[in-house]
């Protein structure tokens, strides 16, 4: 069965887990109401709750009349039917799920949907920040009684000119703390609010990452993925940069319903052998979406894939490809079908192994992804989110704009 996304103006009820795809029906809650008691004790009742039935169907139809309110909390969006391929929604198990693609105005609106679907704290880690859009948001979360905590890398907080008033007065609001990561970079891009949802992926908040990038965005609802998020950013916040200082995961492996997840915090976390496990482990194919992918491991455990038959394939940023640490000519005499981005800067850190397991986040496949930045990894053993993530990978493998659906292609099973 093939992952589509929503149909334009309507967006699908889906749930995606590690065994199978459903398509909730509309209008069916599967209740099936007891029929009434028809002895003659129990008429009189029943003509009463007929009585007082009519009287709530009544009532229901004057509060009908007037606006209902919005239901605080709740994080939805729907998306311009030009860009509906840009938002895949379902959920592992009971659990929503929202995935966004860029570049696409999609994503905009899905970060301003997060924010102001907070209710009581929002906590956000950034290496970036340019979206006067962005920043109102916080402020306004802030001014509804949210308790809003934003980290943002300091060197570029210092070049987003066109926040720089918004961020002074989150500044004198006590909602913003600039940090900086001596050893690398703090090179974050997640959001955690309630407790409960977290937002993370290789989108930076910006308008580059709106307008122009390649990029992706996952929205994941669970408590114990969002202490994990909590904790690092405490962590950042308290100067804690590197593995010498760091605090361990409290869950470095969660299960969202059936869908088991593995998170890693880099340099702390050893996100580059679980990746290698991973390519290791592959029987059939490796896909990989990167800005950059320069870690000798990695690039090794590419060519012993090939060597034992997998097919690997992937799509490199034009750019990144070109400088001095590139590995691609080695990646090649290696076997790997390489494709480089033409014309658009491709931002994705991803690698989908044998369409089951999808590796995301804000890593890039480096020395520097690795072993200096703070930076989170997801690990999602999914195999529908898998192969949609595949789609994607065809997509930026055809260069085909979002107005030329990626969904067209049919899937084939999993090995």
């Amino acid at each position: 069965m093939t992952l589509r996304p929503p149909s334009p103006g309507r967006l699908q009820s889906t749930a995606i887990d590690g065994n199978r795809l459903q398509s909730a029906s509309p209008g069916r809650c599967g209740f099936q109401p007891r029929p009434f008691q028809t002895c003659p004790a129990r008429r009189a009742h029943r003509k009463l709750f007929t009585f007082h039935f009519s009287l709530f169907t009544l009532l229901l139809a004057l509060l009908a009349l007037s606006p209902a309110p919005a239901l605080a909390g709740h994080f939805d969006i729907t998306v311009d039917p030009f860009y509906n391929d840009t938002l895949l929604r379902g959920s592992f198990g009971g659990s929503p799920v929202y995935f966004f693609l860029g570049p696409s105005p999609t994503m905009e609106k899905a970060v301003i949907s997060f924010i102001d679907a907070s209710e009581k704290t929002l906590d956000a880690c950034l290496f970036d920040l340019d979206m006067p859009s962005f920043t109102q948001a916080f402020i306004g979360a802030h001014k509804r009684g949210v308790k809003v905590r934003v980290l943002l890398d300091k060197d570029n907080a210092a070049k987003a000119y066109a926040v720089a008033d918004d961020l002074k007065q989150m500044e004198q609001l006590g909602i913003l703390q600039l940090v900086h990561n001596r050893s690398g970079l703090m090179h974050n891009k997640f959001m955690v609010a309630d407790g409960v949802r977290v937002w993370t992926g290789s989108y930076n908040l910006t308008r580059n990452g709106s307008v122009y990038n390649d990029n992706h965005a996952i929205v994941l609802e669970s408590p114990d993925l969002a202490e994990n998020y909590t904790k690092e950013w405490e962590e950042i916040a308290d100067g804690r940069h590197g593995k010498r200082f760091a605090w361990p995961t409290p869950h470095p492996e969660v299960r969202i319903g059936n869908t088991a997840i593995q998170n890693y915090f880099p340099p702390e976390d050893d996100a580059r052998g679980a990746i290698k496990n991973l390519i290791d482990s592959a029987t059939n194919e490796v896909v990989v979406l990167a800005f950059s992918f320069t870690d000798a491991t990695l690039v090794e455990a590419l060519g012993a894939a090939v060597k034992r038959g997998i097919r690997v394939l992937m799509v490199l940023d034009t750019g990144m490809s070109r400088q001095a640490a590139a590995r691609t000519r080695q990646l090649r005499e290696l076997g790997v079908n390489v494709r480089l981005s033409p014309g658009i800067l491709l931002h994705h850190k991803v690698v989908v192994a044998d369409r089951q397991t999808v590796v995301l986040g804000s890593a890039n496949f480096s020395s520097g992804g690795f072993d200096h930045n703070d930076e989170n990894v997801l690990v999602i053993q999914a195999p529908h989110f898998a192969r949609a993530m595949i789609q994607e990978a065809l997509r930026c493998w055809r260069a085909e704009p979002y107005s030329v659906t990626k969904w067209r292609t049919q899937i084939p099973n999993s090995p």
